[in-house]
Formats: structure tokens, C-alpha cells, sequence
């Protein structure tokens, strides 16, 4: 099946060539790109309908389980996708199984659904045209199969992947794409209520499975604090004093993000490069916000410090707003938002509903970033999507 869709390929690669070599005047390349693709369409998928006059073609692949059209337009979906090119063979993916199967799995990569904000227009959406045009028109818990031209994917850029989420190869300039077994599983409203809520799933749960605390046993406001161990009640890191503080940080789900301890690091990720930061952090208690406080991971241990002892060991669960609120955290720790100077948003009186004023979404855009690879000089770490709710592991020790 594989060989033949290879000479489907290379046959609509042929009509491109004969057509641009026979083209008259009146022809651009978006026509004679539309033609060749109908032709190969006709071939190749002979169930694939037009989706309008869009010159994207689509199969609905499995329909049981879809709800009706759901609008989503100015919300957020987890989604589940594929990009192959003609050929089929996988440019991203971000099945765990598949990667695993292509050899092009990784520690650092976080393996779940893609979450993505729509916005209500496509001309305020950062989101390829084509794909924009998929989200907005398949019905959630249904899986479709889209054909989409170039202009409408990723034009004259293509896609070039570092580890992680790439699949084969990437995607040369000028290809048309098959946007595969594409499925919305959630539609969330407000991801910043969400992530609270899912925190207080966590926590309130009875152990193993979660912390079996009580609602009201919260720090702050959405905040959770458990200490496994304590050596003296009295050893209170007092005003004006430092903690340094070791640290583990996962998403809910368990998978670990980053950590300043070298041993979890070779044990979570096989290695501990030299780029890795595998020493304390500081953090001083003061009367006044300091002006880096928003700092991450400075950030979550400067609202708990008034709360912790020396010689602590314990885990606090942090909505988005102690954590990287509705900032989006490249994957590459070497970009500005990663710098020992960055700061981020600590505004608690901005809430979700503001973010909808921009009404832009964020994609991976025409070159793919998540997870760059070690021959670029990067720092790969798992992505962190705006407003997701984290969990940091501690400990926390006298200064040296």
C-alpha cells in the first residue's frame, strides 16, 4: 500500500512538471497546483469531498462517537493529529507509539493531545489556513482526513522539525499535505478554571491515586501544599533569610518537566548535559515582592516560603497563575523566555477572560520548534502550553 501512494506521489510531482512546463499565461501556481492535486485526489482518494470552494479536500474516517457541529471558534480544543506529506509518510506526530516506532521518540517530549486556542476569525489566527479551516468545520469526537494545497499549509517554508514531535522527514517548500486522522476530544471554555479544577481532582482523591487532603486545606487561593517530611517545626525560614531549594516540576499526569538535580535528570532522561542547571536555587524570603519574582522557577517557592522549614521535603500543586499563567514556555531553553532575567505575568486580577481580547491563537507556525535538537546547541524540555497547572517536588536546605 506503502509503494503505491510512494508513485502517487511522484506522479502528481509529474503533473506539476508537465503543467508548469505546458502552462499558459492565465495559469498561476495555485491553479496548476489545484489541478494536479483533483488529479491525484481522483487516483488516490476517489471518496475525498471538497470542503467548499476551499480547494481542501476531506474523508471522514470514523463517525461514530461525533456530537453534532460544535462551533469553536474563540475556544480552546485538544486535538489529536497527524502531517504526512503525498508520499505518507509522517512529518509530526504526537503519539507516543508512533514516535517509538519511528525512532524519533524522546525522554523530554510530553505525548498528548495538542491543545490550541481558535480564534473567532480566521484572519486573526496564526494558524496555517488550511488547518485553521479543519478545527473549524470537523465534528468534535469524529476523525477526518483533510487534503490541503500548500498556500493553505505551509507554503513556501515547509516544516523543519528538531526531535520529538517529528515523524520521517520534514516537509519540503510547496507541498501540499495530508492532514491526518484529525479528532477534538474536549472543547474547554476557560483552560485557567480547568487547570484549577483539575488540581482539586488531584489533591482531594483518595491516596494512592491522589493526595487526600480536604478542599479547604489550600495554601493559597488553588494552591496545595504537602509536606513529606519535616525534621523541626521551629526551623522557619525567617524574614530576610535565603532557602536553597532543589527542585523536581511535572505536569499532573505525573511526566517530569525539568528538575536541578542531576541524578533525576540522568535517570529521567539517560544523560546530564553540561548545558542542564544542576545546582540549588535561592530564594529570600522578603516583606516586599522582589522585582525578579516572577521568575520561574523562583517563582512558586517565593508564595510558599513563609509556609516551609529547612530541611523540608515535600510536592505543591500550582494553578497557572503561580506557574507560567497564560504564557506559552518554548521548548528551547536557550530562548529569551528561558533567560536568568525573564519574568513573567503575576497579575492576579488579570484573569482568562481577558486573554480573548487579542483574540490570536499560537501554532507551531511555519517552522516547528518543539523539541530542537542537541545539534543546535538547545536545551530540549517538554512544552508548556498557557495556563497548565504544574507540580513542583522540593526539598529545601540551608545555604551553604
Amino acid at each position: 500500500m506503502k509503494i503505491a501512494v510512494r508513485y502517487a506521489a511522484v506522479a502528481i510531482a509529474v503533473l506539476f512538471t508537465v503543467s508548469c512546463a505546458e502552462s499558459v499565461p492565465d495559469k498561476d501556481y495555485n491553479e496548476i497546483e489545484d489541478e494536479a492535486l483533483a488529479a491525484w485526489i481522483s487516483s488516490n482518494a476517489p471518496d475525498a469531498q471538497l470542503l467548499g470552494d476551499t480547494g481542501i479536500y476531506y474523508e471522514v474516517l470514523e463517525s461514530e462517537g461525533g456530537t453534532g457541529k460544535v462551533d469553536v471558534r474563540g475556544r480552546w480544543i485538544d486535538v489529536d493529529y497527524v502531517i504526512r506529506d503525498l508520499s505518507g509518510d509522517i512529518i509530526y506526530t504526537r503519539n507516543e507509539q508512533t514516535t517509538r516506532l519511528l525512532g524519533s521518540y524522546t525522554e523530554y517530549t510530553h505525548y498528548v493531545p495538542d491543545r490550541l486556542y481558535i480564534a473567532s476569525e480566521e484572519g486573526k489566527s496564526d494558524i496555517p489556513a488550511g488547518l485553521y479551516r479543519a478545527f473549524t468545520n470537523i465534528i468534535p469526537g469524529e476523525m477526518w482526513r483533510f487534503y490541503i494545497p500548500s498556500r493553505l499549509a505551509f507554503a513556501s517554508y515547509g516544516i523543519d522539525t528538531g526531535s520529538g514531535y517529528e515523524g520521517q522527514h520534514a516537509l519540503d517548500a510547496d507541498a501540499p499535505i495530508i492532514f491526518d486522522s484529525v479528532c477534538i476530544h474536549n472543547i474547554v471554555e476557560n483552560p485557567q478554571q480547568e487547570g484549577r479544577d483539575a488540581i482539586v481532582d488531584l489533591v482531594t482523591a483518595p491516596k494512592p491515586e491522589g493526595w487526600g487532603k480536604r478542599l479547604d486545606d489550600s495554601v493559597r487561593y488553588g494552591m496545595y501544599l504537602e509536606i513529606f517530611n519535616r525534621i523541626d517545626d521551629n526551623d522557619t525560614v525567617k524574614m530576610n533569610e535565603s532557602a536553597s531549594i532543589y527542585y523536581k516540576v511535572r505536569f499532573l499526569d505525573g511526566k517530569l518537566i525539568n528538575s536541578n538535580v542531576d541524578s533525576v535528570l540522568y535517570n529521567n532522561f539517560g544523560n546530564v548535559r553540561s548545558t542542564d542547571v544542576t545546582s540549588a536555587i535561592s530564594v529570600t524570603r522578603m516583606e516586599t515582592t522582589p522585582t525578579n519574582a516572577n521568575q520561574m522557577p523562583a517563582k512558586v517557592f517565593y508564595e510558599i516560603l513563609p509556609e516551609l522549614c529547612y530541611g523540608d521535603i515535600g510536592r505543591v500543586a500550582v494553578p497557572s497563575e503561580y506557574a507560567y499563567y497564560r504564557q506559552y514556555m518554548h521548548p528551547d531553553m536557550n530562548e529569551n523566555l528561558w533567560s536568568s532575567t525573564a519574568t513573567f505575568t503575576f497579575d492576579l486580577t488579570y484573569q482568562y477572560d481577558d486573554y480573548t481580547v487579542d483574540d490570536s491563537d499560537y501554532y507551531f507556525g511555519l517552522n516547528t520548534f518543539y523539541m530542537p535538537s542537541s545539534s543546535s546547541g538547545c536545551i530540549p524540555i517538554a512544552e508548556i502550553k498557557p495556563y497548565t497547572p504544574l507540580i513542583y517536588e522540593f526539598k529545601v536546605e540551608k545555604p551553604d
